[in-house]
């Protein structure tokens, strides 16, 4: 049998239509596979496929389809989702955190295939940008420093940046952090070190100040203004962090970074920046960090499709639902239903304000 299925674009956590061919073992039957993810989106998508024969030349036509979405903790049936391509259904809809959904599709005629997942909480965060004294009494450096008042079971970190003189959002290629739970699942072998790489500045605003080589007291590359990260891996395209035991809760005032609390995030990111007198400013191109909570079936997918990447050491998803290769939570079918919330922040705020000697 073959597969032809769509698989998740899993950089940006949204579902794409790059279609894979899948050798198939003699004698397999022919299974719906569903692919759906659950946000807070206006507009949900879904991918829908099935595998086709061993023999047979033509891939499955998917004719009639019956998808329904519940949410069982209101007992409220949304509305039909609508075909938008071959294998692509979307839904105006906007999933709401802590409620329990069923997902329910038949097609042609067979059998139900179904899920039920539970849609995560909303991410809260805390962001405290603060100076570091290195060569006093002035900064050469600073950090964005996040808390998060209760960590999720799973949380997935991305940063988007917007491309210089377009309107596109590009993902932000490595990210780092001193987090004691990242996992080292798309780790790149590569560490944030302290080589400064200097930027030359560019006019954003009058009558500030650039500077494009290293200056006392002034603000440099990005590693001198994350010391604490230097040799921390890299991790491509996010970060991928479980529940640790210390969950960076509980803090006292904004500024105590005392006993790990506060954890520092930094990446490949296009920031220009500027310093005058005891005010640092900080001009960035649109650059946001996007922290998402996921559910647990998602993270096993995710999981899995990463791990069978590095076994096999290749891009090729095309088998990946084959002989139990990877998390699948569809009753009676393959792929997976999914859940995440997401909180969007800026990278850096514009005239983001350090307090000296803090």
């Amino acid at each position: 049998m073959a597969n032809k299925f769509i698989v998740f674009c899993l950089i940006v956590l949204v579902l794409w239509g790059c279609v894979k061919d899948t050798t198939l073992d003699p004698g397999l039957e022919c299974m719906v596979v569903v692919e759906f993810v659950l946000t807070e989106d206006n507009v949900q998508t879904l991918y829908l496929s099935k595998t086709r024969g061993h023999d047979e030349i033509e891939y499955p036509t998917i004719n009639e389809v019956e998808i329904k979405l519940t949410d069982i903790t209101k007992r409220f049936e949304t509305d039909q989702f609508v075909r938008t391509d071959d294998n692509q259904w979307t839904l105006e809809y906007s999933g709401i955190p802590g409620h329990l959904y069923r997902l329910e599709v038949q097609v042609d005629g067979q059998d139900s295939v179904w899920a039920e997942q539970k849609m995560p909480e909303s991410v809260e965060l805390i962001r405290a940008a603060i100076g570091h004294v290195t060569i006093p009494p002035d900064y050469v450096g600073y950090g964005a420093y996040y808390y998060i008042d209760d960590v999720p079971e799973f949380l997935l970190i991305r940063g988007e940046k917007k491309g210089k003189g377009s309107d596109d959002f590009l993902p932000v290629e490595e990210l780092c952090s001193d987090y004691p739970g990242v996992e080292d699942i798309n780790a790149t072998g590569k560490f944030y070190d302290g080589n400064p790489k200097w930027r030359t500045g560019t006019a954003l605003e009058e009558n500030l100040e650039y500077f494009d080589s290293p200056v006392a007291g002034m603000v440099g590359d990005w590693s001198y203004m994350f010391p604490n990260l230097i040799g921390k891996e890299l991790h491509k395209d996010f970060l991928f962090i479980s529940r640790v035991d210390d969950n960076h809760a509980g803090l006292d005032k904004l500024y105590d970074f005392s006993g790990g609390k506060g954890f520092c995030i930094s990446g490949s990111f296009d920031i220009t920046q500027v310093n005058r007198d005891s005010n640092r400013h900080i001009i960035n191109y649109n650059e946001y960090l996007i922290y998402s909570s996921i559910s647990t079936d998602y993270c096993l997918f995710m999981r899995d499709v990463y791990q069978y990447k590095k076994v096999h050491e290749t891009d090729d998803l095309s088998s990946i639902y084959l002989r139990d290769n990877i998390h699948s939570n569809i009753h009676g079918g393959l792929g997976v239903f999914g859940a995440m919330t997401s909180n969007k922040m800026e990278f850096y705020g514009n005239n983001q304000l350090l307090h000296n000697n803090y």
